[in-house]
């Protein structure tokens, strides 16, 4: 069953960062990550949401999707998942920060 995906203000802040970041290498390279990025969304997290384990900062009840981009950058995708069958997409978090560093 398909669940609805939401963002979370915090997360909206954190792609837009990241799509920033994307658009200095070049546009088509955002555009491929951005379709990567609602891929997940829209098939992993919405379909196969409980697939992916705790999230490792926080424990349950978060889980956390690994986004890599490129050979040396990476973002977990922070969520939880509800009753009301719907995922929220907490965080959008690069994972080369200090994990003390995280706030959910």
């Amino acid at each position: 069953m398909t669940y609805k995906v939401v963002t979370d203000v915090f997360a909206d802040r954190e792609i837009d960062d990241f799509g920033r970041y994307a658009a200095d290498y070049s546009e088509d390279w955002a555009r491929e990550q951005f379709a990567r990025l609602n891929r997940v969304f829209t098939v992993d997290l919405a379909e196969a949401r409980n697939t992916w384990a705790h999230f490792y900062v926080t424990g349950a009840p978060y889980r956390g999707y690994l986004f890599r981009v490129g050979r040396r950058t990476s973002f977990c995708i922070v969520y939880a998942v509800d009753d009301a069958k719907i995922v929220n997409v907490l965080r959008f978090w690069n994972a080369g920060k200090e994990p003390t560093s995280l706030e959910v």
